[in-house]
């Protein structure tokens, strides 16, 4: 089994492979969001690390409904932005069902006991 440090960098190196694979060599894919799970030590340094990355980061306490109506709705009626994440299962199974509606996809998804890292974005062809 993983210890936590090992699959906290998996699922940063999980992150960047999908949309990395979209982008030019020259230009670092951009995240427009990196979202944590308060309730997880795992998480919040998940969290820490990509905001040390300069991705913001967005915690939560396991419900998406502040970050889907005050942040991501607004964000992807504009622009279908990727975003990414260390978060509970069930927090993965709403972002997932209300990015289909923006015709985004989940490019990439490692588990682990409780956690999933993931990555949202446009459907790579």
């Amino acid at each position: 089994m993983a210890t936590r440090r090992e699959f906290i960098q998996a699922g940063v190196a999980a992150i960047g492979a999908p949309l990395a694979a979209g982008s030019r060599p020259s230009s670092p894919p951009a995240l427009y969001k990196a979202v944590f799970d308060h309730r997880f030590p795992a998480s919040v340094q998940f969290g820490s690390d990509m905001a040390a990355r300069g991705v913001p980061a967005y915690g939560i306490h396991g419900d998406i409904t502040s970050l889907w109506f005050h942040d991501l709705y607004h964000c992807w009626k504009q622009e279908p932005a990727p975003i990414a994440g260390l978060t509970a299962h069930a927090a993965l199974f709403c972002l997932e069902r209300l990015a289909w509606d923006q015709g985004l996809r989940v490019l990439s998804r490692a588990e682990s006991g409780l956690l999933v890292a993931w990555t949202i974005g446009p459907k790579v062809a």
